[in-house]
């Protein structure tokens, strides 16, 4: 049967993102490439950062902060890229990758001159090296005491004098023996260290620089054995630095209070770009007249200057990579055609125009990470929103325009990762929190008093929480939580509780490190289903069936696999009727597909019109009228389609 439905329409879409790093290289026709990480993706510029353009469609790295470049790129065209879940490497340009290790965030990647070992840096596991590619990895942390390691930097002439430095939250370690052990330097006071670089000269010079979190710049001019201040910086926050690599002996240092630059190895500054806002990573990219300096931005993408000290703009054409996380619509929606999207660099925005027109709030330099958002299911009437944040639970009474914080579990800064509002009864609802901790905390009565519906699961990160439709009498919540390690493949489960949180069952156990986004349709529950999306499968639990697993009875699941073999499911929504409740719409990273028989086949949506990838999707309140889905495409693009 032909598919009946209207084409998708764009309604929005954001330049700019969060940039927080760039690889320089050639092509074997001698052509400068720059590669950014930004958190929507790998993006790549062929005329030295004016205009960019993402390196692959369908096949992203999602959280990028760092990427790595192969010196003989024009040959094997390899990159490697570090984020929050890992190093992926890609052998074609970027156009495709493959993780190759798993389990915790990368903080720098670095390669010996001749690509012969990879050093990576993690957030908590400190320094991994691999000699084949990342095909294998072993520790490098011998002398390491802080594991906290924030930035990499090596030797030009490493496979010679192999030495290479290491900056952490408590100092800088340098290593001349190839990584085989390290040793901390002395800089004359105890600082958290947040970027080093080695001069291009070092072997000549050996010019060592670090930047501190609120010490200013140090310097060694004796390779990492001696240290002092640099004078003009002391006392300010140093988040980048770049080294020329001409031999004018230009360095590059973003600092809060510009960007400042020297053209006699760090013995004075002129300050620059002063109104850039927060600068993440530096380049200094060759060209025939001299170099182009490029800044990466917390949210506001790309700044460009021709040449050194020169006049900053930003340089964000083709650059679509905003971090938005999720959308949601107003339960009055077809009343106040109002719209909310948010995401950790973007906090949330607001659109009363159905998408067309969007209001930023929550997105002040100030202002904590956004990762969940949640609305009263009486919005229409209270305007009451909940996001979760890296400060805890924030709560606004008017749509969005000013925030109190309600929940911090007596601890300021604990973050909150996920917020669910489950349905109105009788003006009664209940509300859960996921902390970062893996405690679940409940609220009866809209957040002003919260009460433990968990102490933890086992230790596991709650990574999504969905309520059932009939919550006021069958009393169901359902909890998906990720576990995962460095170098260690993950589990991922799913918890069911069945008296409103006093108590759960494990339902679900799964290898794999994925967010498990959950769906309730509005059958439940005597349909029994709920659907979980992982991977590339949408599984549900076949009815009246069970199975023990390690003394636990669960129910037996099947699986039904969405798209082809790289499809990544990132979300799953049903309308919110019994009548369409055998509708299911998943969006993935190829797009967008659709069940008709309450999961058990999904077709494409017309994934070639649309977006891709998809973030997130939203189904209107009155999809029985309107048949309006909305959806988040990566970047932070708008889509609506009606389906017909």
């Amino acid at each position: 049967m032909l598919e009946r439905a209207s084409a998708w329409e764009r309604l929005a879409e954001r330049a700019g993102g969060t940039v927080a790093g760039f690889a320089i290289t050639t092509t074997v026709d001698g052509a400068t490439l720059v590669f950014a990480a930004t958190s929507a993706g790998i993006y790549c510029s062929r005329d030295l950062g004016s205009t960019w353009t993402a390196t692959s469609i369908d096949d992203t790295v999602p959280f990028a902060e760092m990427v790595a470049v192969s010196s003989r790129f024009a040959q094997d065209r390899t990159l490697f890229v570090g984020g929050r879940n890992g190093l992926y490497r890609s052998h074609d340009g970027g156009a495709s990758w493959l993780r190759v290790l798993s389990g915790g965030r990368v903080t720098s990647v670095v390669l010996t001159p001749g690509d012969e070992v990879l050093f990576v840096g993690t957030e908590v596991d400190g320094i991994v090296r691999s000699a084949d590619g990342g095909r294998t990895w072993a520790s490098a942390n011998p002398g390491l005491l802080d594991l906290s390691v924030l930035a990499l930097a090596l030797s030009t002439e490493f496979e010679q004098d192999g030495t290479g430095f290491a900056a952490t939250a408590s100092g800088v370690y340098r290593t001349r023996n190839s990584a085989r052990s390290w040793r901390e330097v002395d800089l004359g006071t105890d600082v958290a260290v947040q970027c080093v670089a080695v001069s291009p000269a070092f072997a000549q010079d050996h010019l060592v620089l670090a930047g501190t979190e609120s010490d200013g710049l140090f310097r060694s001019d004796d390779g990492g054995a001696n240290w002092e201040p640099v004078a003009g910086l002391s006392g300010q926050s140093v988040t980048a630095l770049a080294f020329s690599p001409r031999v004018d002996r230009t360095v590059v240092a973003a600092t809060e209070e510009g960007i400042a630059v020297s053209r006699d190895a760090c013995r004075s500054f002129d300050v620059t770009g002063i109104d850039l806002g927060p600068v993440l990573s530096l380049a200094c990219v060759p060209n025939a007249d001299g170099e182009v300096l490029l800044a990466g931005l917390h949210r506001n993408g790309v700044a460009r200057a021709s040449d050194a000290g020169g006049a900053w703009t930003l340089a964000n054409q083709g650059l679509h990579a905003r971090l938005l996380l999720g959308l949601l619509l107003s339960p009055a929606f077809e009343e106040d055609h109002t719209l909310f999207a948010f995401g950790a660099d973007d906090g949330v925005l607001v659109s009363e125009d159905e998408g067309t027109t969007w209001v930023e709030h929550l997105n002040g330099p100030d202002d904590p990470a956004v990762f969940d958002l949640a609305l009263s299911p009486n919005y229409a009437r209270d305007r009451t929103l909940y996001a979760a944040t890296a400060s805890g639970v924030l709560r606004s009474r008017d749509a969005g325009l000013t925030w109190q914080l309600v929940l911090s579990d007596g601890a300021p800064g604990l973050a909150a990762r996920v917020i669910a509002a489950g349905p109105s009864v009788d003006e009664n609802w209940t509300l859960l929190a996921g902390l970062a901790n893996g405690r679940l905390l409940h609220s009866e009565d809209q957040g002003e008093s919260w009460q433990s519906s968990s102490d933890g699961f086992d230790g596991a990160e709650i990574v999504s929480v969905a309520v059932s439709p009939d919550f006021a009498r069958d009393r169901t919540i359902f909890v998906g939580t990720s576990r995962s390690r460095l170098g260690e493949s993950g589990e991922v489960s799913l918890w069911r509780s069945v008296d409103a949180g006093r108590s759960w069952q494990r339902w679900l156990v799964e290898r794999g490190d994925d967010l498990l986004p959950l769906t309730v349709p509005p059958g439940y529950p005597l349909s029994g289903q709920v659907l979980v999306a992982l991977g590339g499968r949408v599984l549900s639990p076949l009815r009246d069936s069970r199975e023990v697993r390690g003394g636990e009875q669960r129910p037996i699941w099947r699986g039904v696999h969405v798209g082809g073999q790289n499809t990544l499911l990132t979300a799953l929504a049903t309308p919110p009727h019994a009548e369409h409740g055998r509708v299911v719409f998943a969006s993935a990273n190829t797009g967008i597909y659709v069940s008709r028989d309450s999961g058990e086949h999904f077709t494409a949506w017309d994934a070639s019109r649309g977006p891709s990838p998809v973030v997130a999707l939203a189904v209107s309140p009155g999809y029985t009228r309107d048949r309006l889905v909305y959806a988040l495409g990566l970047g932070g693009s708008v889509w609506r389609r009606r389906d017909m």
